[in-house]
């Protein structure tokens, strides 16, 4: 319900009726409509930097690395894609909420490790280390609109495709790549 008409206009009359508890039973699992939002959002998320930061202690081709970590990303994404609308509603959305902030720092964590990531491909002299916040930012573009033409255009996501934007990103587009 918070994906589809926004966290503002769900009602937690709405939330106990379509989930068939009461009130108190809300309040008592989750103390607020903003501790279930919590829940629906923060501990994932918390999860997925686990994962992330799991797969970035792993020596190895930082190429993989980057690879693995958008494949979380999308992986994610595919586990909920309700939690991920939701979620991206609220970084996105008006400043200004505690949730959206909460939100906003799992956001920026992730972001971080991909900023490992990046330095790491520098480290491997894959890319020049002047060009290590532009490849960061195109990783970020391609993971974001990736994930939104799944969500709001229907777009399935091919398993194949963190190979497939990796190879683009590392090798262009002007001939084959493996």
């Amino acid at each position: 319900m918070f994906a589809t008409r926004g966290y503002d206009a769900t009602s937690v009359r709405e939330i106990v009726e379509a989930a068939g508890v009461t009130k108190p039973t809300l309040y008592y699992h989750f103390g607020s409509k903003e501790g279930l939002a919590r829940a629906l959002l923060c501990e994932p998320h918390a999860a997925l930097i686990e994962r992330l930061a799991a797969r970035l202690e792993a020596a190895g081709d930082p190429i993989v690395l980057l690879t693995d970590f958008m494949r979380a990303h999308f992986e994610f994404c595919g586990e909920d894609p309700d939690r991920m609308r939701f979620a991206l509603a609220l970084v996105f959305g008006p400043p200004g909420s505690s949730l959206a902030e909460e939100v906003h720092q799992y956001h920026i964590a992730i972001m971080e490790q991909l900023s490992r990531i990046s330095v790491r491909i520098v480290e491997a002299g894959l890319i020049a280390e002047s060009r290590v916040d532009d490849f960061t930012r195109d990783c970020k573009g391609l993971i974001f609109i990736t994930l939104i033409e799944h969500l709001y255009k229907s777009q399935g996501l091919d398993p194949g495709i963190p190979e497939r934007l990796v190879g683009e990103l590392m090798y262009g587009f002007a001939r084959d790549h493996v």
